[in-house]
């Protein structure tokens, strides 16, 4: 009981002295408010008023028709150039997409020989170019069935139909939203919670806390406590305010079972940025050392490319050592797939154990600390 009475004291000793860092609560609220939104807002891989450029040198009837047929909102209203003008322009990165249309292309379609339609893409704009080159096959492709075939029936003997679950439209801002949510958790949970360490350093208040009868792991768990509550707040005020009622995405049918699971990430996470700072001096120091650790846990988390497409070891390497992956699982299955607590069990229990060694290893290094 005494035990529980001092972390709890401690925490909100830690929870004061947050408040009264006036920076690091502008920080707070500017990382989960304005920006999350301006991320999500325009952080987006969808196609939408692309840039096209044509070189008609056929000057055809259908070369009109195939120019006509790139019009919004995919695509913005293409503009007829030059050869030389066009290369000039793509140069300079205005147009990704160039549609070289050669001279004679529809006569020598009429004899039935093959002629080319080219695509010049800036591949320097690597969503954009693969997903617009794509749109744009598809739709030349079926401009040229239609004037081959003009009132012609689908050829396919099978009529294959897509229903894009959990995301029917396909925004892209129903991911990024949710993925730069479970970023900010990660960044600022580890820089609160070693700045927290820092500071007691820095002011000189940890000899007042050590003389207190207080023990190690109450200090420990008492930082933790107070970064992770913090971090929880924010992360559901964001998720409701911002994301649901801001950005419209559907969220909220589970924030219990979402804060159950913030609530274990924060532990993981927080017990990291403690261990980090026990190996540095100042701030400087951590900030030196912490910026790498948080590269590497966001890059391979899964939430900007997927694990599939990690080779096999670095998976399991990274499921191991880092919580990220297993809170990205968890934030996907619950806030998109609206899975209930028998389907996220095991990611759960999963940054619960990497949470029990975390914490296991920052009260060993922070004993050794004290006693140095």
């Amino acid at each position: 009981m005494r035990s529980l009475l001092n972390t709890l004291r401690l925490t909100l000793k830690e929870l004061s002295a947050i408040r009264r860092d006036r920076v690091m609560v502008v920080l707070i609220i500017y990382v989960f408010t304005a920006a999350t939104w301006l991320v999500s807002s325009a952080a987006s891989t969808e196609i939408r008023d692309l840039a096209v450029a044509v070189v008609d040198e056929d000057r055809s009837p259908l070369s009109h028709r195939l120019t006509d047929a790139i019009r919004p909102p995919l695509f913005a209203e293409p503009e007829v150039l030059s050869p030389a003008e066009a290369a000039r322009a793509q140069d300079e990165g205005r147009y990704v997409l160039v549609l070289s249309i050669p001279p004679g292309f529809e006569r020598d379609l009429r004899a039935g020989q093959a002629p080319a339609l080219m695509v010049l893409v800036d591949a320097t704009a690597m969503a954009q170019a693969g997903n617009g080159a794509a749109f744009l096959q598809r739709l030349l492709a079926d401009e040229l069935q239609r004037y081959a075939d003009p009132g012609g029936g689908a050829s396919d003997p099978v009529d294959v139909v897509f229903r894009n679950r959990f995301n029917p439209n396909l925004t892209a801002t129903w991911f990024t939203s949710v993925m730069q949510l479970m970023n900010n958790v990660t960044i600022l949970t580890l820089i609160l919670s070693g700045a927290a360490m820092i500071r007691e350093r820095e002011q000189g208040t940890i000899e007042h806390v050590l003389v207190m009868p207080v023990r190690p792991h109450e200090i420990v768990l008492s930082k933790i406590l107070a970064t992770g509550l913090v971090i929880l707040l924010a992360s559901i005020s964001s998720l409701v305010a911002v994301i649901h009622w801001g950005l419209g995405v559907p969220v909220t049918d589970s924030l219990g079972l979402y804060a159950l699971g913030a609530a274990v990430y924060a532990i993981s996470v927080g017990s990291i940025g403690l261990l980090l700072a026990t190996f540095t001096r100042n701030m400087g120091q951590f900030g030196l050392l912490v910026i790498p650790v948080i590269i590497v846990m966001l890059l391979l988390s899964g939430g900007m490319t997927p694990m599939e497409s990690m080779p096999a070891w670095m998976q399991v390497a990274v499921g191991i050592v880092s919580p990220a992956p297993h809170f990205v699982a968890f934030a996907q299955s619950v806030l998109y797939r609206d899975a209930g607590l028998a389907l996220v069990t095991g990611e759960l229990l999963r940054m619960a154990a990497m949470a029990g060694v975390a914490l296991a290893v920052v009260l060993a290094r922070f004993r050794k600390v004290l006693a140095g």
